[in-house]
């Protein structure tokens, strides 16, 4: 038996089928962008698969080593003029407040100078030392002046007067962060989000009091701190080395650091470097 249908029914029937070959068209081209959009997917994560997968790199197994000194040429600067307010702490210890500010050691050498690698350190990865960098307040100054650590690293910053002190952290006018430390046996423990050369650390209340702070994406760095000197361990390759400091300015070398075979290398700051880094500021 053979079912006619009337011409209604053929337009439904010819609507139908248009409408189950849309469908399946749509269902295709969903597919198709469902797969370029996983494809897109796969790519980015493999690229950033790709940045992670860098070596990591043991700072004990470094075979190089770079030392040396920061030496100034020129008539010794003297002592800056500093105000001390009313507090009875800070008054007792003005002299370790103006000490601090000295910028040559007794025999010369320039005290409280960051020396770090600026290139040479790409394509390997660090892990921050599990140790932190400890910084206190003592007598109205900060211990160390200057200080060197790893982005992500722990950084205990304590308060061993018994005065009100804040710790202000800053790049520039942007605050990396501020806390306050009301007394003495005040402890807090913060981390840089960013490397950046330098952070300035200040107490708002107590304007004499600053220490600055290099933060870095390597192991490769050091402060002189109170002797002038330093010393980096690298493994073999070619740098650029800065010696940084808050009056003087920088000064920068590059040198070829072969395994197994110290290098000396010196920096000299002149009276000049200090003049022009002044008018900078």
């Amino acid at each position: 038996m053979t079912l006619l249908q009337t011409p209604k029914q053929t337009k439904a029937t010819v609507l139908l089928i248009v409408a189950l070959l849309l469908s399946l068209s749509a269902c295709s081209n969903s597919d198709g962008i469902n797969s370029a959009i996983k494809q897109a997917a796969n790519e980015k994560t493999s690229e950033v698969s790709s940045k992670n997968s860098l070596p990591v790199f043991d700072p004990a197994t470094a075979t190089g080593r770079v030392s040396g000194s920061i030496d100034f040429e020129g008539a010794r600067p003297e002592a800056p003029t500093l105000t001390i307010g009313g507090d009875p702490l800070c008054k007792m210890n003005a002299v370790k407040i103006r000490d601090d500010k000295a910028l040559l050691t007794p025999t010369g050498a320039v005290r409280n100078v960051i020396v770090y690698v600026r290139s040479g350190f790409e394509g390997r990865s660090y892990t921050p030392p599990a140790e932190p960098v400890v910084i206190d307040q003592q007598g109205c100054v900060y211990t160390p002046h200057v200080f060197s650590v790893m982005k992500g690293q722990k950084v205990r910053i304590l308060n061993s007067d018994d005065v009100f002190h804040n710790v202000h952290a800053q790049e520039g006018a942007r605050t990396e962060f501020n806390i306050a430390q009301a007394k003495a046996g005040a402890e807090d423990v913060k981390t840089f989000s960013r490397a950046a050369m330098p952070f300035r650390i200040g107490c708002d209340f107590h304007r004499w009091m600053s220490a600055y702070g290099g933060v870095f994406e390597h192991p490769f760095h050091t402060t002189t701190g109170n002797s002038g000197r330093y010393e980096l361990h690298l493994p073999p390759g070619k740098y650029e080395i800065v010696a940084w400091h808050e009056e003087l300015g920088e000064q920068a070398a590059t040198v070829e650091v072969p395994e197994k075979k110290p290098i000396q290398l010196n920096f000299k700051f002149t009276a000049s470097s200090e003049h022009r880094q002044r008018r900078r500021n």
